[in-house]
């Protein structure tokens, strides 16, 4: 078992062996054509699946909507380009990893992010923070260094299960201490691979270090925290935990939970009245 004292150089020299998908050509394409909004949806529309597949997560409840988007040239129009481009790098992820051999349920895995981001995006409406979009992307792409390592490493999911399952709520510890990397460093190299913005590859570099970063004075981001608040509220709500590692119990929740509800203005009567009405929203997670 490899020390926690390993240094970050280290751990940029593990992550440096790990497959990370690189963007697909389609966002190169959509970049080129600047701020042409017609050249951009006939970008899009050229690839059916990919075209279909916008349409349908941008008229989801998640996206909240009052009016149904029947094309890609309208959802450019209506939404803008960076939201679309950001859906877009969501289902091109989940497309570039499909042949990975990861050695973990893929279904599973993309069905509990799908529900983490649906739900992050709807707590952002119920709260009114604008900032529904972002919280939707980094629910898609908070866990995607799992794959990538679950593939690297055949033991994975044994860790993985174990590090949820340590009732000191420290998950990327117990990875550090196996492989000298853990998923939120890959997600974080895979996010700026893809150009996510800076604050969403930020919150996927901290999703497992959230008591941290809201207790760190010098970082004057609120939208970072907040993100990242969102984040927990929403893993715990649709039990991540129990999808992911067949954990029953929320351990980082307990160790952190007080302090998220706190930074964001909630008591724990707010917060289940709070995920009450994101189920009412979205139905089952």
């Amino acid at each position: 078992m490899l020390s926690n004292s390993r240094s970050h150089s280290n751990e940029k020299d593990v992550l440096g062996g790990i497959y990370i998908p690189p963007q697909p050509g389609l966002i190169d394409q959509i970049e080129k054509c600047g701020a042409d909004l017609e050249s951009i949806g006939e970008v899009i529309s050229a690839d059916p699946g990919v075209s279909a597949a916008v349409i349908k997560i941008v008229n989801s409840p998640a996206f909240g909507l009052a009016q149904k988007i029947g094309s890609i040239p309208q959802a450019v129009v209506m939404l803008g380009v960076d939201r679309v481009i950001s859906i877009l790098k969501t289902l091109l992820l989940r497309k570039s990893m499909a042949n990975i051999d990861s050695r973990i349920d893929m279904n599973l895995f993309w069905r509990s992010s799908v529900s983490v981001a649906s739900v992050a995006s709807t707590i952002c409406r119920q709260l009114n923070l604008s900032m529904a979009d972002e919280a939707y992307t980094l629910g898609l792409f908070h866990n995607c260094g799992i794959p990538v390592l679950a593939a690297r490493y055949s033991n994975y999911q044994e860790v993985m299960e174990f590090s949820y399952s340590r009732e000191d709520g420290r998950i990327a510890s117990e990875e550090f201490a196996n492989f000298g990397v853990h998923h939120a460093a890959a997600g974080y190299r895979i996010s700026r691979v893809w150009n996510l913005p800076k604050v969403i590859a930020l919150a996927v570099k901290n999703h497992h270090s959230t008591d941290r970063v809201l207790d760190d004075q010098s970082i004057e981001n609120p939208t970072l925290k907040t993100l990242l608040c969102v984040l927990k509220m929403a893993e715990h709500m649709v039990n991540l935990p129990e999808k992911l590692a067949q954990s029953d119990i929320d351990f980082e929740w307990q160790k952190i939970g007080a302090k998220v509800l706190e930074f964001v203005g909630l008591s724990e009567y707010d917060y289940e009245d709070l995920e009450d009405a994101v189920r009412y929203t979205l139905g089952k997670f």
